[in-house]
This record gives C-alpha cells, structure tokens and sequence, in this order.
C-alpha cells in the first residue's frame, strides 16, 4: 500500500473493503458502508468534545448494543414464528399496508437520529 501511494502519489483501496464487497451480499454490504459512514461522522463530531476517548467508548457500547438486540429479536422472533405458526405473529398492520416500509425506515432513522444525540449530549456533559 505505501509502495503504491509512494509511486503515483494516491491510495489504493483497502483489501478488505474490496473483499466485503465480494464476498457479502448486497444487503450485508449496503450496512457496513452506512454504518463506516455514520461511524465517520460521529468520529469527526466528538473530536470537539471535552472528552473524546468517552464519547467514543460510549459509541462503541451503544453499537454493541443494537448489535446484540438485534441478535435477541431475531431469536424472540422466531420463537414467536414457530409458537404461533405465522410469518408475523406481532404484525399490528395487514401484509397490505402499503406505508409500512416507509414508516419502517422513518422510525429506523428517527430512532438512530435521537440515539446519535443522546450520545453527543452525554459525551458533551463530562
């Protein structure tokens, strides 16, 4: 890489984000780049804080965090398929409803917006 970068002046890409995208589905690969993309602005955000090192092992935690209740949701989920022998079995809309995706997406987003500033008024407070 520093062969590369001292011979024509520029970096190449990094070996392991050419074999995420390889490798992965789509659907796997979309999420890591939005989360290295969210995961930079946030770097960026609290270097200005009082406290970085804080801010950034709390972004660690909640990250974690989402990734381990997801991990729980996912097996509830499918304890909850097999007991009651349906796809949704806490659907609270019909399969019709054509808003859902969207109101998904809203409160995914709305949901990461808040947790975000949660975090940045904690690190922001020490």
């Amino acid at each position: 890489m520093n062969l590369w970068r001292a011979l024509f002046g520029f970096a190449a890409l990094v070996n392991l984000a050419v074999g995420i995208g390889i490798y992965l589905p789509m659907s796997a690969t979309f999420a890591v780049v939005v989360g290295a993309v969210i995961s930079h602005w946030y770097d960026r955000r609290i270097r200005s804080t009082p406290n970085p090192e804080r801010a950034e092992r709390l972004g660690t935690l909640v990250a974690s965090g989402l990734i381990v209740g997801e991990s729980l949701w996912g097996v509830l989920n499918a304890g909850l398929i097999v007991a009651f022998s349906k796809d949704a079995p806490i659907g609270i809309v019909p399969e019709d409803f054509a808003l859902a995706p969207w109101l998904g997406v809203l409160g995914f987003v709305g949901a990461i917006v808040w947790l975000y500033g949660w975090m940045l008024r904690r690190s922001r407070a020490t």
